[in-house]
């Protein structure tokens, strides 16, 4: 048997494992979709239908293939019971202090016209309006080992019949991811997630989390004061090297820090403590 051949069996049978976690939520011919879905898109790398269906090598035209994996992905909404499988298969990789990274981020489809739900979206890669899909995703990362455990990951549009906010989205996941791994894990939220609501749910939940400040006000001492007032007159007396990866390339980064004791004025009884970091960039 060829290396080729080894390799083709060692990923069917760990297909087969993998998909047998969806055996008791589905029917048969749903967990036969979730199988060549995922064979599919890792042989043709595509997600376009006509693609997948090439590699199944069906004994019928390739309109019928096509046909048939459409009509099964359109009666029934596989996401929940796919992260909830996924967050349940990484809980046990999961510790206090892993990090749990919420991205609300974008799928871009400049091209797209007659897409189902097609509505603009902020193209955080290129800084443009274009038409596409909000995403919220969630990872999970230690500082060890560097490795990537997906959690979460759904796609879903602003105008579509049911949506109520991204405050909502991001909410559905924090509380998936919750229900497997427990209060593990400290999530991470970039300054997407500076809003009062997230804030409120973090606390709700009575989750660890770190949120990237936009420009708000806290209080410190009893006072009022702007966040980045506060860290332009605190001291940052201690010192860190960062290692930064950017397109391959691995750049080393002196910061110094500090950290003082806050509150949220509309929510004066949870504790808090605001970060300062500066080295970053030219303003500090």
């Amino acid at each position: 048997m060829s290396s080729n051949s080894n390799a083709i069996a060692l990923f069917k049978a760990q297909l087969s494992k993998f998909s047998g976690n969806f055996e008791k939520h589905l029917n048969s011919s749903k967990n036969r979709l979730v199988k060549e879905m995922i064979y599919g898109i890792q042989a043709a790398k595509d997600v376009k239908l006509s693609n997948i269906a090439r590699t199944l090598k069906e004994d019928q035209s390739l309109i019928k293939t096509e046909d048939r994996l459409s009509r099964n992905l359109d009666d029934v909404d596989l996401t929940e019971i796919i992260n909830n499988e996924i967050c349940r298969l990484a809980s046990n990789k999961i510790n206090e202090n892993s990090i749990i990274a919420i991205d609300p981020g974008d799928i871009a489809k400049k091209y797209a016209k007659k897409m189902e739900f097609l509505y603009k979206v902020h193209d955080g890669s290129e800084g443009e309006i274009v038409n596409g899909y909000p995403v919220c995703a969630a990872v999970a990362t230690d500082l060890e080992t560097k490795s990537l455990i997906p959690l979460y990951l759904e796609a879903y549009s602003t105008v579509a019949d049911g949506f109520e906010s991204e405050n909502k989205q991001i909410f559905k996941a924090i509380e998936m991811i919750k229900k497997n791994v427990g209060n593990k894990g400290v999530y991470v939220i970039d300054r997407g997630g500076d809003r009062p609501a997230i804030f409120n749910q973090m606390f709700k939940n009575n989750l660890k989390f770190v949120i990237r400040l936009k420009d708000r006000n806290l209080i410190h001492n009893g006072i009022q004061i702007n966040s980045a007032e506060i860290a332009k007159c605190i001291d940052t007396p201690y010192k860190s090297a960062l290692i930064i990866y950017k397109n391959s390339m691995e750049t080393r980064c002196e910061v110094s820090y500090n950290a003082i004791k806050v509150k949220l004025p509309f929510a004066t009884e949870n504790h808090l403590y605001l970060v300062i970091v500066k080295g970053f960039g030219l303003q500090q």
